[in-house]
Formats: structure tokens, C-alpha cells, sequence
């Protein structure tokens, strides 16, 4: 599993790369090389300069010396111009960092400083083009994932999950186009659009349906609980 820390200085890497690259930055970029998949933790490019760089991200010593991939022949260095391991402020040595690659240092204020330059290669394995196609993929699934993350959080952390007796859904109109909440029993097939002047019947299973809570009865019953605690003291 990820540490907060692997995240956010990937998180990081990509910043101190937009502000390198300018034009097109991702994290969690798929790779193929030679038949290899690889994940690079950060990648920018600069279509201007026809210039790609990648990070790798090391929160632990631990996890440097376990990467093989670094040290390998099909590691990150060779598929990009440059190759960079980003890490917290004195976790590596630049005598510890494989040939070819940089080293960036992230201190408590996520200040990114430059330990050891790249060394570039001027002939990648992969081209340009593909580089830009998966970063450019990367890019837009971060984006539709932290757009649907927002609207669809369950605030309730699966507190209610079990057993559930309702469940709160986003569903897409098939004519409104709108995508709203709806409570739904778990049994429900169908649902009305809320929309105004529209009244559509959604077919739950083809509206993209995301459950972002359940609810169960101990749900409805403290529910019903805090609405008479609360009309209790109205009348007070």
C-alpha cells in the first residue's frame, strides 16, 4: 500500500515538474518497455523542446535499494531524456544514485532542490509520441477519478453499510444528461429524473450508477431519533 508520504511527494514531483516541463505533466504513467509494464510515479513533457523527463518517487531507503528497476537495463533512465529519483532531505547519498539518473530532495516545506543533475539520453527507447499518449491518459484519468471522488465521497465512511435498506446513488439521465443523487431501495430498477422538466425514467443499471453510501436501519433510526430531539426543543 502506499504511504502518505510516497503521495505526496509524488504529488510534489509533479508541481516541481509543471514548472520544468510546462506543457504536459502526469503521475501514475503506465509504460511498456520491451514487453515490460512499468509505472512512472511522474512524468513531463515539453512538446516545445521535444524533451520528456520521469520521477521516481523513494520515501524509504528500503524501498531504493528493493527497486531492481533502477538498476536495469530497461529502468526509467532509459526511456525517457531525463530520470530523476525524488526523495525526502537526506534520505541518499549521490554516490548511492545509479548511473544516468538525478537526484531531487524534497525538504519539510516541499522546497525540491536539485542534489545531482541528470545525465541526458539523447536516444530514448520510447518516442516522444508515446510518451505524450500516455501522459496525456494519465492526465485525464486523474482527473475524471478526482472529479467522481468529489461528488461521489461517502461521507458516512461505510458506517451504515451493512444490511443496507437504501443506498445513495449518482445516476446520468439518458435524456436531461444530468447526473444527480438519488436515494434508491436496494431492489430498485427504475428511477424518475429529478430534473426540472424532465421526469425521464432512468434505468438504474445503464446510468452509470456509483453508490457513494449505504444506509441500514440503525441509520433510519438515529436519523428518526436526532429529527425528534430536534423537534423537542422547537417546541421548548
Amino acid at each position: 500500500m502506499e504511504s502518505n508520504v510516497h503521495r505526496h511527494l509524488k504529488h510534489q514531483g509533479v508541481l516541481w515538474l509543471k514548472s520544468k516541463m510546462t506543457d504536459l505533466c502526469a503521475a501514475e504513467v503506465k509504460l511498456y518497455m520491451q514487453r515490460r509494464k512499468r509505472t512512472a510515479d511522474a512524468v513531463g513533457i515539453n512538446i516545445k523542446r521535444k524533451e520528456s523527463r520521469i520521477i521516481e518517487v523513494k520515501a524509504t531507503r528500503e524501498d531504493f535499494l528493493r527497486d531492481e528497476v533502477l538498476q536495469g537495463d530497461y529502468g526509467y533512465i532509459a526511456a525517457a531524456h531525463y530520470a530523476y529519483i525524488l526523495t525526502p532531505e537526506g534520505l541518499l547519498s549521490k554516490e548511492e544514485i545509479p548511473a544516468g539518473y538525478g537526484l531531487l530532495e524534497a525538504d519539510d516545506y516541499d522546497r525540491i532542490k536539485v542534489v545531482k543533475k541528470p545525465v541526458k539520453n539523447s536516444k530514448p527507447s520510447l518516442k516522444l509520441e508515446t510518451l505524450i499518449k500516455r501522459t496525456g491518459r494519465a492526465a485525464t484519468n486523474a482527473y475524471l477519478f478526482q472529479e467522481e471522488s468529489r461528488l461521489s465521497k461517502d461521507e458516512t465512511d461505510g458506517a451504515f453499510k451493512q444490511q443496507p435498506v437504501a443506498h445513495l446513488l449518482r445516476l446520468t439521465c439518458p435524456s436531461c444528461k444530468k447526473r444527480r443523487p438519488y436515494i434508491t431501495r436496494p431492489e430498485e430498477e427504475m428511477m424518475l429524473c429529478r430534473s426540472r422538466g424532465c421526469g425521464t425514467r432512468i434505468e438504474i443499471k445503464k446510468a452509470r450508477p456509483f453508490r457513494t453510501a449505504s444506509y441500514n436501519q440503525k441509520f433510519l433510526n438515529d436519523l428518526l431519533h436526532a429529527a425528534e430531539t430536534v423537534g423537542k426543543y422547537e417546541k421548548n
